[in-house]
C-alpha cells in the first residue's frame, strides 16, 4: 500500500514518467487489483492522451471493470478502443471482450453477432477459434442444438490439438448425443386438462398435484350435480363460479408446469455440459492480455 502512494505521488509531479507508469498499472493488472490499476491507466491517459499505449491502457481498463463485474462500463471501455483505434492489434479482443459482456447479460443474440463479427475478421487465429466457441454457448443457451455443434466443430478445424479444441469437441459429441431434448408440449397439456382436470398436470410430471386437481374436480362436479339435481340453483351458481375458475386455473397450471419442466430439463442439460468441460478451457475462453 505505501509503495503504491509513493509511486502515484511521484507520477504527479513527474508526469514525464511514461514507462515507470505504464509498468506500475501492469504490474498492479498483473496481480489482480483492478481498482487500483484502473486508476494507475487513468493517470497514464489523463497526463500521456497521445501515448503509444492509450490502446493498451483502454483495454485494460476495461477488463478491471469486467473483473470487477461492471458490465456497463466495462463495454464502454471495449467499444472505446474499437472506435479510437481501429487498427490497433486490440480491436477483435477489444470485440470478443464486447460480446462476452453481452453474453454475460444473456443477451445471447446480441453475443452471437458480436462473436460472428469478431469471426469473419479473423477466419483462421486463435481469435476466431474463440469467438466460434462462445457462438457455440450462446446457440446452446438458446436451444439451438445443430447450430451450436457446427460452431464447435468448426473450432476443432481451427485450433486442433489445443485445450480449447479437446473442450469443443467434448460439447459438440455430447450435444449431438443428446439432442434433442425430450420437452412435453404445454399445448397439448392445457388441452389434456381441459378434457379430464388433472391429466395435464401428469403429462407434465406433477403426479401429486394432478391426482389432487383429478380429485377437486370431480367433487366439484358432483356437487354441482347434485345441486342442479335438488334444484338449488342459488347453490349452483356459487358453484359453477368456483368451479369454473378453478377449471381455468387448472389448464393454465397445466401449462405452466409443463413450461417450467422444459426449462428444468435444459438447465440440467447446460449445467452437465459445464461440468463436462469444467476441466477444461473455461466456459467463456479467455483472450490473451498483450503485455
Amino acid at each position: 500500500m505505501l509503495s503504491y502512494v509513493l509511486v502515484s505521488l511521484l507520477t504527479i509531479f513527474q508526469p514525464d514518467s511514461e514507462i515507470r507508469q505504464s509498468l506500475y498499472a501492469d504490474r498492479l493488472f498483473d496481480q489482480h487489483a483492478y481498482r487500483a490499476a484502473i486508476l494507475e491507466y487513468k493517470r497514464l491517459l489523463y497526463y500521456r492522451p497521445d501515448t503509444a499505449k492509450a490502446d493498451l491502457a483502454y483495454y485494460r481498463i476495461g477488463l478491471g471493470y469486467y473483473h470487477q463485474g461492471n458490465q456497463e462500463l466495462a463495454r464502454r471501455k471495449f467499444e472505446k478502443v474499437m472506435q479510437s483505434f481501429p487498427d490497433s492489434p486490440l480491436y477483435l479482443q477489444a470485440q470478443l471482450m464486447l460480446g462476452r459482456t453481452y453474453f454475460d447479460a444473456k443477451n445471447y443474440s446480441t453475443a452471437r453477432a458480436t462473436f460472428f463479427q469478431v469471426a469473419n475478421a479473423d477466419t483462421d487465429g486463435e481469435t476466431a477459434a474463440q469467438a466460434r466457441y462462445l457462438r457455440g454457448w450462446c446457440y446452446i443457451h438458446q436451444q439451438a442444438w445443430f447450430k451450436a455443434i457446427s460452431e464447435f466443430r468448426t473450432v476443432q478445424q481451427l485450433q486442433p490439438n489445443t485445450p480449447l479444441s479437446q473442450s469443443a469437441t467434448q460439447l459438440a459429441d455430447m450435444t449431438y448425443a443428446n439432442t434433442p431434448l425430450p420437452l412435453k408440449s404445454p399445448r397439448l397439456a392445457q388441452w389434456m386438462s381441459t378434457v379430464l382436470p388433472g391429466t395435464g398436470q401428469i403429462y407434465a410430471g406433477r403426479l401429486k398435484n394432478g391426482l389432487i386437481s383429478g380429485a377437486l374436480s370431480t367433487v366439484v362436479f358432483y356437487l354441482l350435480v347434485d345441486s342442479i339435481r335438488e334444484e338449488r340453483y342459488v347453490d349452483t351458481v356459487g358453484i359453477c363460479l368456483v368451479g369454473s375458475r378453478f377449471y381455468l386455473g387448472n389448464r393454465d397450471d397445466a401449462r405452466e408446469w409443463t413450461i417450467e419442466h422444459n426449462r428444468r430439463l435444459e438447465a440440467d442439460f447446460v449445467r452437465r455440459l459445464k461440468q463436462q468441460t469444467r476441466d477444461n478451457p473455461p466456459l467463456i475462453a479467455q483472450p490473451k492480455l498483450p503485455g
